[in-house]
Parts: C-alpha cells; structure tokens; sequence
C-alpha cells in the first residue's frame, strides 16, 4: 500500500490540521503495517505557480524551447500527478484560511487537474481519469462552518470535494476539527473529538474524552 500524505498549512507547531493528518496516517500504519508513505509539506515547501508558458505547453503537448523555469513547472505537475497515481490512499491536512484551502493547496491542485492527463471534458461536463482511491481531509476550522451562518461561507471542504470528484476521487472522508479558536467547547475537546472519529474509522481502541 502507498499512502500520499500531504500537508498544507504553513505552521509547523500547534497546527490542528497537521495533527490530525498525521494522526490519520498513524491510523493506517496501524491497520497496515507495511504501507509506504510519500510525504509532502506543500505548507513550508509551496509547489510552483505554473507561468502562462507552461500551461500552454501543456495544453498544446509542445515541450520544445522552453525556458529552465517552465521545464521545471512542468516537472512538477508530472511529479505531482505520478504521486497521485501511484497513491492507493490520499491524506491531506487542509486548514481553512478565509473561508477557502490555503493558497499551498489550491497550487497543488492547479498542478494535478489537467486536462488529458487526470480528467477529460466530454460534451455532459469533466470525466476524472484518476482510479476511484479513499480519500481523507483533515479539516480545521477557527470557527463554525459545518451548519447555521458559517454554512454559506464554506468554500474549504466543499471545494476539495469538488475538486478531487473532477478527478474521478470520490470516496472522499472528512475528519472535521471546527471552533478551534472558540472558547466553547474549546480546541482540547474539539481536536479529542476528531482523534476519537479517526480512531471509530479504524476500529482502533477509544480514547479517553475530557470531562
């Protein structure tokens, strides 16, 4: 087994999204003891902007006389999309920023999402390429966004959904730590909520919730 792990947030310390996809990962080691893990920390190694030169060379299949910078924005859409490929889980720790993913993020996915290569148009809309795989979204949020007034502004979770289902990935698994900077019920009980869902999802033994 090959698990992607990727992570997003640029804080190394207290970052709960970080937290919980490492725990996830733990999670599957667990169940899968010899699984190979290919990480990548896109929080403090963003991936590349691809340049109107790249995208067009990508678009029309013509590699020749390109500059070392788009070559090398090319290079890592391949790398990113052979990971992805290759991958029989994906795990990724995705903190919300302005209602939306991290800007780390959204490069990822400007990088994977190309047209001929992980999902095709066809005249009823996009056709994902991918193989369907499992897919877990370590989620955190400051704030409630799940129901009530927070719903509407919710343009994190809603859009890697989309997003990867563009892509054919649909067994799609939220492990969700919202509130995280509220005083109720606080960010202890809400990430020791979200280490016991990930425990529940792996039939691992249950933690002990704080009183």
């Amino acid at each position: 087994m090959n698990i992607l792990h990727i992570n997003s947030s640029p804080f190394t310390e207290n970052s709960a999204s970080r937290e919980l996809s490492a725990a996830i990962v733990t999670a599957w080691q667990q169940t899968k003891p010899a699984a190979k893990i290919v990480y990548q920390d896109y929080g403090t190694n963003p991936p590349p902007h691809l340049s109107a030169e790249a995208m067009t060379s990508l678009r029309s299949h013509q590699y020749r006389y390109l500059s070392d910078n788009a070559l090398a924005e090319i290079a890592a859409v391949n790398q990113a999309i052979e990971q992805l490929e290759i991958c029989d889980v994906l795990v990724i720790g995705s903190p919300m920023y302005n209602h939306s993913i991290s800007s780390h993020l959204k490069t990822w996915l400007d990088l994977i999402c190309q047209a001929g290569k992980t999902f095709r148009y066809s005249s009823t809309g996009p056709i994902g390429l991918l193989k369907n795989r499992p897919v877990f979204i370590a989620s955190s949020r400051g704030g409630i966004y799940s129901y009530g007034e927070g719903l509407a502004h919710d343009f994190q979770e809603p859009y890697l959904v989309s997003m990867l289902g563009t892509l054919g990935l649909k067994d799609i698994h939220i492990i969700r730590a919202e509130g995280i900077n509220m005083s109720h019920p606080g960010r202890d009980v809400v990430m020791a909520n979200a280490m016991q869902q990930i425990r529940e999802i792996f039939n691992l033994p249950a933690m002990t919730q704080p009183a």
